[in-house]
């Protein structure tokens, strides 16, 4: 009987301490939500939600904010609803949905615009260098982060609604690259992936278009927290880090076009974007051609293909875009 008892007293004691935990938790969450609709945002974003709730017990942390307005400097975001689901024994893996509509309003160039959808969706996942370091906020990165959307559409509010993109599926993942990971250095990469089906885009006349994309990044830093120093780029450069684009392709069917781009890029001691970018394309730059003398338009286009198309490359050097040799633009510094 005495070990029953003391067994009852001990599944007590847990019941409480994990109900305690989970209050305090909740209510540091609300806190927190409470501290960021303080902020004046101008030194600091404004979040204030006109509703907010933190459910889930005993095993998940479902946080809500519903009507939400957020402000940084000239950006007004509003936002119908978001819910972020933690598992308690999963804290470094989030998933999210959100209501629709989303709006934003830059009080300095006075554009306006709303984005609708029918559902949006995702996942962040974390992985920390270093599990004990991890326990206070250090070398954590991204794992993994998936979002994706069905029957989205962004419309111009300033005068009326002007509908300037539509797409029936919207789909990003962006993924760490264990093998490139170097703990020494501090360095990571990621590989990204989007996808967007249906897309139409009223003003360049677009109807009905896939479009795909693949990059690579590298030398990114290996702690979230070093992404917003104001020297992320110029150690990002430091690092030897650059930008790998795989392929980014898209096609629409009537009238028939498309085009493929594959390339890199780095930034040099001076901050200038430096590489070579090479194309493919069928249809799409004779849209130029009212507007480009035929030999500019031969140019730009550069050599046939058998199919048709046409394959070219552009080479940047110190921020000088040259196109077959010729320059054509000047790029600025990014630091």
């Amino acid at each position: 009987m005495r070990k029953f008892m003391w067994l009852a007293i001990a599944v007590v004691v847990v019941v409480g301490l994990w109900t305690a935990g989970w209050l305090w938790a909740a209510g540091e969450a609300t806190r927190q939500v409470k501290l960021l609709a303080e902020a004046d945002g101008e030194t600091a974003p404004k979040l204030t939600c006109g509703t907010f709730d933190v459910s889930g017990f005993p095993f998940r942390f479902d946080l809500e904010c519903l009507d939400a307005t957020l402000v940084d400097q000239d950006l007004t975001a509003s936002f119908a609803g978001l819910k972020g689901s933690v598992l308690v024994y999963a804290p470094s893996h989030l998933i999210f949905s959100a209501k629709a509509p989303f709006s934003l309003a830059d009080a300095f160039s006075g554009s306006q615009r709303r984005l609708d959808f029918g559902a949006m969706e995702g996942s962040l996942r974390l992985t920390s260098t270093d599990l004990v370091r991890g326990l206070s906020g250090e070398g954590w990165r991204i794992a993994r982060f998936s979002l994706v959307a069905d029957d989205l559409a962004v419309t111009d509010v300033v005068a009326g609604e002007i509908v300037e993109a539509r797409a029936k599926h919207v789909e990003a993942h962006l993924l760490d690259v264990p093998e490139l990971h170097d703990k020494a250095a501090g360095t990571a990469a990621l590989r990204g992936y989007l996808s967007t089906t249906a897309l139409d885009l009223p003003g360049l006349q677009v109807i009905a278009a896939d479009t795909s994309a693949e990059v690579e990044l590298t030398a990114v830093p290996d702690d979230l927290r070093a992404f917003g120093e104001p020297d992320a780029l110029r150690r990002w450069q430091a690092a030897g880090g650059a930008l790998s684009l795989t392929k980014l392709a898209g096609s629409q069917p009537q009238p028939e076009e498309r085009f493929e781009i594959t390339g890199a890029l780095k930034l040099n001691g001076g901050g200038y974007p430096e590489g070579e970018i090479s194309y493919t394309t069928k249809g799409v730059l004779d849209r130029f051609a009212q507007f480009l003398p035929v030999m500019q338009l031969a140019m730009l286009r550069g050599a046939p293909n058998a199919d048709g198309s046409f394959r070219n490359s552009l080479t940047i050097t110190d921020g000088q875009v040259k196109l077959l040799a010729v320059p054509f633009a000047q790029l600025l510094p990014l630091f």
